[in-house]
């Protein structure tokens, strides 16, 4: 990261500097990310603003990525990497704050675009996909919102206040799957005190429930346990292995 672009309280040291402390220099990447020097430059354009955020999408598309692939493999690690930031202290919790903001501002500014071919598609396919209770940090989960929209699904995109926020929506509506977040092994005991309750009282008996976040990461055998399914680490993963799911039920 070169020093003077972003203002920042002190002149950060070249990512690879940085992360030479690491065992891997980027621990943030994935198979079929773009490259560092990429992820780089869109992290430090969300620092400046949305427009230098868009122009760099624009460029991207320019040079023949799809918006899937800019979103899965250019925006969310471009989130890790500005996480990533801070906790090794290269930038501060209010510099990736407006970063993060303007990253997700950048979907929703290309949310129009990106589900339209669902919305020329429907698959009548409906999901409940909630976040963690009283979560800040909700661009992962509106995410894969887009994607299961872009696909042809209806989602409500939830934030709930606690767990029985989750119950009642499943309860209004009728869903064909609902994917929550769980991150901590508080939240893995709550859902398996609850899980009962909310197929009980979906009006759907053969909802599908899937579960992401870290949990998903940490104790998968836990969750498969409970009867759940994992979400991939890949959006558009998820979107094609639980529409093959609910598919082959209906079926």
């Amino acid at each position: 990261m070169t020093i003077g672009t972003f203002n920042l309280p002190r002149p950060p040291p070249g990512v690879f500097g940085m992360d030479s402390r690491l065992d891997s220099p980027w621990p943030f990447l994935e198979e079929g990310d773009l490259a560092p020097t990429e992820i780089e430059r869109m992290a430090r354009a969300c620092l400046q603003s949305l427009e230098d955020a868009l122009i760099q999408i624009e460029q991207w598309r320019q040079s023949g990525y799809d918006l899937e692939d800019i979103y899965i493999h250019g925006l969310a690690p471009c989130a890790r990497l500005l996480g990533h930031w801070w906790r090794c202290d290269i930038a501060d919790f209010a510099q990736v704050t407006i970063g993060s903001s303007n990253l997700q501002r950048v979907l929703h500014r290309l949310s129009p675009e990106f589900c339209a071919p669902g919305a020329d598609r429907p698959r009548k396919l409906s999901m409940l996909l909630a976040t963690e209770p009283q979560s800040q940090h909700t661009m992962g989960a509106f995410m894969l919102a887009e994607f299961f929209r872009r696909h042809g699904w209806s989602v409500q995109l939830l934030t709930p206040h606690d767990g029985e926020d989750v119950l009642t929506h499943l309860r209004r509506d009728w869903f064909d799957a609902v994917a929550l977040s769980i991150s901590s092994d508080r939240q893995l005991q709550h859902l398996a005190q609850w899980l009962p309750r909310l197929r009980e009282g979906a009006p759907n008996p053969q909802l599908h429930v899937m579960v992401g976040g870290p949990m998903a990461l940490l104790a998968p055998d836990a969750l498969q346990a409970l009867g759940v399914g994992l979400a991939a680490a890949d959006a558009r993963q998820t979107v094609n292995w639980l529409s093959q799911q609910i598919m082959h039920r209906k079926s």
